[in-house]
């Protein structure tokens, strides 16, 4: 310490050069305005190379203005300008130890520093020139710290080196709480490109002694250091300092701050301008690209490995120019694995921290992969991880690229864009700090839930990728690693060019008694490998029925609004109303033994497609933090006309939802609403048969075995009445009479199969009325429309709100007399008919197949006189007629009954009773 100053005004004096030193970095600053009192003055910069990428020596300098009167610098900031880099690890590093014992080696030596002080009444007082040094990081906020020892005062004087992680990734150099009682005055700063070069070595400064730092006090040279000049020693020759890699032909901005004790509020601020880089034609820019699966499985979950290098130069020629963009296209085939996201959640851009300097915080449940950056920027690799970043319209897949470590918050967003049509993968990443890095790894998380589906074949894939440098002037570089699928999945052979398609299908009611009430559950899979879904259909077992009653339609205004709907605001408020539900569907999707469910509701629908009834099922698509609005697939519900089984033909299923295959592996339909379905009082063996088509066209048949039990403990009682409508004069011989059957079941009882109704000799077919008789043909295409009935008919089943109903034709084609069609119409149409013939002078009427379903009540009304179908054959009041009835029942009882034909015979006397 120098005779007559006290400590603390030598610390004041060390502090204040901290702040000249940063300002000589910043370079070339033009005097600003101030607010303060004092102003910066003369502040210059001196580089002796321009060129992109170059390693220069620069030397700053400058000046405030009446240093103490009555201003006094207390905090210095600088922010250097954007691309203007260092590399701490070019040359060696002085330890605190070594630096508080003044025996830095002379290989740490990064440049000179001379400073000037408001000192003994002398306002430039030349306090000296010391050597400045490369230090090792004292903490995780640092990126690089330089140190030298004020001359005449001897206090050591550290400046830690930051990024600035918020937003420009460039260097800023902050130092705070200067002491005042030795006025900073001026400062010039030279730091060298090439340290450990030769030509530095008579700048170079040996070891000092505890209490006796090297440098030369009050000159403004290094002229004090003794010969032989010491040389960097085992330091090798690589650059500390790089230019930018951009010729805008503009200078580039640097900002000083000068705060003060006296004004802290009002400090002085001037902007400067960076000489501007230059020929940026001689430049390099080579990077490549490697990509590989972590399986070579086909159609299985994987993760992805990534290796992006550009190998920096540590010698004279100019660094290669920094990355500016990166687009990477994975091959086709290779897609976005369904189940990639479930259960997961997104950071936001907030918990990333985007727009400050602090680091990332994103929620560990939100990470899918790691990275690492290598750089000669840093000592070691900088290590981070990959996040789902918050979707966004427009970009809905965002991977936040966050890291930490020696002073740098790493924090880049890249965009993932699916082709909506295919699922193919573009990664793309923009506006990358000018940074040079060496090599960046990416590895995304693989297992059953790993990010990447593969392709459903093996072979070998392409991917493309476009590399954009900083530098203008060069062109964009491409490259095209491949990857390969060589194996099936779950270690199979590779498939063929027609992937197999052999879906399982398994159906049937949790309750298998017949005639009863039960929910009836649907699953059909298929297997990795096999041909994705496509169109399917399938054929329910006669007499399983559903009761509609009391049910109401999803309208179509609302199965509308469900497909424009977002997933979390459907799932939340259903667009079909409540009454309309009938049960739940599970799909899921994905590779994998994990693959992704997404659970939706079944409701049930009008006409569509040409059926009287569909069901309509609505999906909201969630995945994770992911909301792909809502799937609605539409099945079209065919009853049969004759024994009222079911078709159901679905739409084509989904093969992309939100650009991302979905490769379904099970379609899971549970009808769950209370006393909905209703299982047949037929036990004989059946099947639920479906037919799917795959998405090379493969057409496959499969069924699941359905059988109800307990057929023969159900009671079979039905009950039939025949009446003449009509008065005396319709009783004579050879009229026409009207006649009314009424068929009546109960509840709980085995339904009717067949019916067999024979009438007395009494009645016959009278042929003089079928000139307009219905043909076959008429009968199929358009219900007989357009000709004349026999009569009309209609049910009142317990299964509808409203009954059945329709007119009676005569068809012909069936021989010598003609089959009778019931048209009954309604919520769905069915179509009986019977089949009539002469037996022994009877005519017989059979209906041989009759829906397995509750009839209720039936009622056929025979059209009498002019459109009369019969004809009596005798006076009926002459004797009674009496009809034989033939039941047979689903579960194969059998019932006959004798029923007298009612007629108008006793009215009369009926009339009379009741007067």
């Amino acid at each position: 310490m120098i005779t007559g100053i006290s400590p603390s005004s030598a610390r004041r004096a060390v502090f204040g050069t901290i702040a000249l030193l940063l300002a000589l970095l910043a370079g070339g600053v033009l005097a600003g305005p101030a607010l303060a009192e004092q102003k910066i003055l003369d502040y210059k910069l001196e580089s002796n190379r321009q060129d992109a990428g170059a390693h220069p020596d620069i030397e700053a300098s400058f000046e405030l203005e009446s240093p103490g009167e009555p201003e006094i610098a207390r905090e210095v900031g600088v922010h250097l300008p954007t691309g203007v880099f260092g590399n701490p690890g070019a040359i060696l590093r002085c330890s605190a130890a070594e630096f508080a014992l003044n025996h830095c080696a002379p290989g740490a030596q990064a440049g000179v520093i001379t400073i000037f002080a408001n000192y003994e009444g002398n306002p430039n007082h030349i306090m000296g020139t010391a050597p400045v040094y490369n230090m090792e990081r004292q903490s995780e906020n640092e990126s690089g710290r330089l140190a030298f020892v004020a001359p005449t005062v001897k206090v050591p004087i550290i400046m830690p080196i930051s990024v600035r992680s918020g937003s420009d990734y460039g260097l800023t150099m902050n130092i705070q709480g200067i002491p005042q009682s030795v006025p900073l005055s001026k400062v010039r700063f030279e730091v060298w490109g090439f340290p450990a070069d030769h030509e530095h070595d008579s700048e170079r400064f040996p070891a000092g002694d505890p209490g006796s730092p090297p440098g030369c006090a009050g000159l403004t040279t290094t002229g004090c250091i003794p010969g032989p000049f010491p040389e960097a020693g085992a330091a090798l020759l690589h650059p500390f300092i790089n230019n930018p890699t951009v010729c805008t032909g503009s200078p580039l901005r640097v900002s000083l701050k000068v705060t003060t004790y006296q004004d802290p509020t009002h400090p002085s601020e001037a902007h400067a301008d960076f000489p501007p880089t230059s020929e940026c034609e001689h430049e390099r820019f080579d990077p490549s690209l490697n990509v590989g699966l972590t399986t070579g499985e086909a159609d299985a979950p994987s993760g992805l490995d990534l290796q992006l290098k550009s190998d920096q130069f540590l010698a004279a020629p100019p660094s290669p120019s920094e990355l500016r963009s990166a687009v990477v296209t994975l091959p086709e085939g290779l897609s976005v694995n369904p189940d990639a996201a479930d259960g997961q959640l997104s950071c936001t851009d907030q918990q990333a921290n985007f727009n400050n300097d602090a680091a990332g915080q994103c929620p560990d449940n939100s990470k899918i992969g790691t990275f690492d950056v290598r750089t000669p920027a840093i000592e070691g690799p900088l290590v981070g991880s990959l996040y789902i970043g918050q979707p966004l319209p427009g970009n809905q897949y965002r991977i936040f690229m966050i890291a930490d470590g020696f002073g740098v918050h790493v924090k880049f967003v890249a965009s993932v864009h699916p082709n909506p049509r295919t699922g193919q993968l573009t990664w793309r990443v923009t506006d990358l700090p000018q940074v040079p890095f060496a090599e960046f790894n990416l590895h995304l998380f693989s297992s059953d839930r790993g990010l990447i589906a593969t392709p459903t074949r093996c072979g070998i894939y392409e991917a493309d990728s476009v590399f954009t440098p900083w530098n203008s002037e060069l062109a964009p570089q491409h490259s095209r690693p491949i990857l390969s699928v060589d194996e099936g999945p779950n270690k199979s052979s590779c498939p063929g060019l027609q992937r197999p398609f052999h879906p399982r299908l398994v159906a049937g009611t949790s309750n298998p008694a017949a005639g009863a009430f039960s929910d009836f559950h649907l699953r059909l899979d298929r297997e990795d490998g096999d041909q994705f879904l496509g169109d399917l259909n399938f054929v329910m077992p006669p007499g399983l029925t559903a009761r509609l009653r009391g049910l109401t339609y999803c309208p179509e205004g609302s199965i509308v609004a469900a497909a424009n709907n977002q997933g979390r605001a459907e799932r939340a408020s259903p667009s079909c109303p409540a009454s309309s539900e009938i049960g739940t569907t599970n799909v899921a999707a994905g590779p994998g033994h994990h693959p992704f469910h997404a659970v939706g509701r079944m409701y049930l629908a009008g006409p569509f497609k040409g059926a009287p009834l569909s069901l309509v099922a609505v999906t909201p698509a969630l995945a994770g933090p992911y909301d792909y609005g809502v799937v609605v697939v539409r099945v079209a519900i065919h009853i049969d006309p004759l024994d009222a089984h079911v078709t159901a033909l679905s739409d084509t299923v989904p093969s992309i939802i939100g650009g991302i295959p979905i490769r379904m592996r099970s379609i899971q339909v549970n009808v769950d609403k209370p006393n909905f379905m209703v299982n047949p009082t037929n036990c004989s063996p059946f099947s639920v048969d479906s037919q799917g088509v795959g998405d090379q066209g493969t057409v496959a048949d499969f069924s699941s075995y359905f059988q109800s039990v307990d057929c023969e403990t159900l009671p079979f009682k039905p009950r039939m009445s025949i009446r003449q409508i009509g008065g005396r004069k319709q009783t004579k011989r050879s009229r026409n009479p009207a006649l009314r059957f009424d068929l009546r079941t109960r509840g709980g009882e085995a339904n009717i199969k067949s019916l067999a109704v024979t009438l007395p000799k009494a009645f016959a077919i009278d042929q003089r009325h079928l000139g307009n008789i219905c043909s076959r043909a008429e009968l199929v295409a358009k219900h007989c429309a357009g000709r004349q009935p026999i009569g009309t008919a209609e049910t009142h089943t317990p299964l509808l709100d409203a009954p059945l109903k329709g007119p009676a034709y005569a068809v012909s084609g069936f021989g010598k007399l003609p089959h009778v069609a019931f048209i009954l119409a309604g919520q769905v149409t069915i179509i009986p008919e019977a089949e009539s013939s002469s037996v022994k002078g009877h005519l017989r009427t059979v209906v041989p197949v009759i829906p397995d379903a509750p009839i209720g009540h039936f009622r056929l009304n025979l059209l009498g006189g002019k459109q009369g179908y019969l004809v009596n054959t005798r006076q009926l009041c002459a004797t009674p007629a009496v009809a034989k009835i033939q039941f047979k029942a689903q579960n194969g009882k059998r019932l006959t009954r004798r029923v007298k034909v009612k007629t108008a015979c006793s009215r009369p006397a009926a009339k009379k009773r009741r007067r």
